[in-house]
């Protein structure tokens, strides 16, 4: 599927060409680049394959990089950027400031920039439980671009968890960008702020804003079915185990046999 994005005005191009979106694949944390997947087991000695009793650190304390879930979770989508620095400042009475640096250069090229941040009032996120501001709501960032997908298609929004930013928190939400390509961003701070706390947040231009995964959008019909206890479902979850432990709990391995390519 193709993803699409155009930016809303020409001056506005330069911040895509400075902070451009990219493929998950190609922006992974660092914690996550410097660590490696261990699969030293398969050219392992004779005498090194014993000691795996000892429980080695070598083998088996295997870094999170090595699950397969934070794997497919990391390298699924694309990692959208924040196009400026941003500044948020909540103030001990619960009020709050913010600053979008880019703001200030829009006024050179005579637009009429669009609200950089806006909010969602709090009427709108009653009962939600948010960390939201007081008398105000939750704020928004409002993207200076458009995104248009392939027909069928959407997008999936959500917070870049594993990227370890730990300011705000994202709203996760589905639009069909496959129609409707206007994308903003609630979003809600990571503490209370009635705690009477004065706290300022930096997002740096270029840091990791959002995840965007693609989702089909047609309706799939959905049979849940919560099941007895059953033998035969057990028993074929022992041989998954028993396969696994066999090629040396290499996930790539396990995966690349059950579709019989090894």
């Amino acid at each position: 599927m193709n993803i699409n994005i155009y930016p809303k005005l020409k001056s506005y191009q330069h911040l895509l060409d400075s902070f451009p979106p990219v493929l998950a694949s190609q922006f992974l944390p660092e914690w996550y680049k410097k660590n490696k997947i261990n699969n030293s087991v398969i050219t392992a000695t004779q005498k090194e394959y014993i000691d795996l009793a000892d429980k080695t650190e070598k083998f088996n304390n295997k870094h999170a990089k090595n699950c397969p879930a934070i794997q497919e979770y990391l390298l699924d989508g694309i990692v959208i950027r924040s196009w400026s620095d941003i500044f948020l400042s909540v103030n001990k009475d619960g009020s709050v400031s913010w600053k979008v640096s880019w703001g200030d250069a829009a006024n050179f090229f005579g637009d009429n920039p669009f609200e950089l941040i806006s909010s969602h009032i709090s009427s709108q996120v009653k009962d939600m439980g948010l960390n939201e501001v007081q008398n105000y709501g939750v704020l928004k960032l409002n993207a200076p671009f458009y995104i248009e997908t392939s027909p069928g298609y959407g997008l999936e929004f959500v917070d870049p968890f594993y990227h370890h930013r730990r300011n705000i928190k994202l709203l996760p939400g589905i639009v069909e960008t496959d129609k409707w390509h206007e994308v903003n961003f609630p979003f809600e701070f990571l503490y209370d702020t009635k705690r009477n706390t004065e706290i300022t947040y930096t997002i740096k231009a270029g840091d990791p804003l959002i995840m965007a995964r693609p989702r089909l959008l047609d309706n799939i019909d959905v049979d849940l079915k919560v099941n007895k206890y059953s033998e035969e479902f057990i028993n074929k979850q022992l041989y998954n185990l028993s396969l696994l432990s066999s090629l040396s709990n290499t996930w790539t391995r396990y995966k690349k046999f059950i579709k019989g390519v090894i």
